[in-house]
């Protein structure tokens, strides 16, 4: 407890002792739980007198209701009215917190509607400074015992936020409450990358494909099942790559069933063919390769430029050398 005085509540409390001497050394002594109400009702003291910042002591009355009275008794008078709740999360709390605006974002808390954050400190262990940062971090709909145990920062709680919108913003199912009670049901073995994994490989909002329309020879794969079945019948890593086809940085056709077409989108909007791959993507055909491009050209979709002159070419289709994709 010494090591928790040092700092944002020695002033306060030193004065409360020179108020009413013995304080100090009942604030030491006291139980966690007492000794969290007094830290408490010091920093809502701090707040609303701006006790750091002159040297007028501590009105009597704290002094006096610090020294004889109980927990309950000390955050009424420094609150009015103690929020539901409020004692709840102050005894979750084994080490004294650092700062003051942490036991102001409790009582903070409490008095909201907030039953989410609540729920989700409430039930997670000790109350640590990491933990408030997280959940000051999240948003309010994912706020809960499974996301404020498995994520370590705010910086990374802002992402899950990000991460999240991401995906609700491709698979049309992944609604509010989807999400919600998707990270109740966790499993203590569950991780978070793996449930949003889940969303995202049933996304069905893919951006606009640069194939316009299917026909007998290219098919577009417009969803991540269709991208998810081609990896599976061409056995190789799409399904890795589901996000990146859900992001617009990519999109994928499969054409006359033989082979499947890797378009990549420009800063421009521009989509260019950039690769063609058979199974295990083992090497490609130049026959099958001049197919497929002039299947593009006709679409009107460009593609990198290649060529190196009708000599390499002709080389290239008497040796019948293949293409790799």
């Amino acid at each position: 407890m010494r090591e928790g005085l040092l700092g944002w509540a020695t002033e306060p409390l030193v004065r409360l002792d020179d108020e009413v001497p013995g304080v100090l050394s009942r604030v030491l002594t006291a139980a966690p739980e007492r000794r969290e109400a007094i830290l408490c009702a010091v920093a809502v003291h701090n707040q609303n007198c701006g006790l750091n910042s002159g040297d007028e002591l501590i009105e009597r009355s704290l002094a006096e209701v610090v020294r004889h009275g109980r927990s309950a008794d000390i955050l009424r008078h420094a609150l009015g009215e103690i929020p539901e709740g409020l004692r709840g999360l102050l005894s979750r709390i084994q080490r004294p917190l650092p700062r003051s605006k942490d036991y102001l974002a409790l009582c903070a808390l409490a008095a909201s509607d907030d039953g989410r954050g609540m729920a989700a400190l409430l039930g997670s262990g000790s109350i640590s400074v990491r933990k408030l940062e997280v959940l000051a971090a999240l948003d309010a709909r994912w706020r809960h015992t499974n996301t404020l145990e498995r994520i370590d920062t705010g910086a990374e709680a802002l992402m899950f936020n990000a991460a999240v919108g991401f995906v609700q913003s491709v698979n049309s199912r992944a609604t509010d409450e989807v999400v919600a009670n998707a990270i109740a049901a966790m499993r203590p073995t569950s991780t978070l990358p793996r449930l949003l994994d889940r969303f995202m490989l049933r996304a069905d909002r893919l951006p606009e494909h640069p194939v316009p329309f299917e026909d007998n020879e290219l098919r577009p794969l417009r969803t991540a099942r269709s991208v998810l079945a081609a990896g599976r019948r061409y056995r190789n890593c799409l399904r890795h790559r589901v996000s990146d086809v859900a992001a617009g940085k990519m999109a994928l056709s499969e054409f006359r069933g033989e082979c499947l077409v890797e378009f990549r989108g420009t800063t421009s909007g521009v989509w260019l063919l950039r690769e063609v791959h058979v199974e295990r993507n083992r090497p490609v055909a130049l026959a099958l390769c001049a197919a497929v491009e002039a299947k593009c050209d006709a679409l009107g979709i460009p593609r990198f430029c290649d060529e190196a002159g009708s000599g390499w070419k002709s080389y290239r289709k008497f040796t019948g050398e293949l293409e790799w994709g």
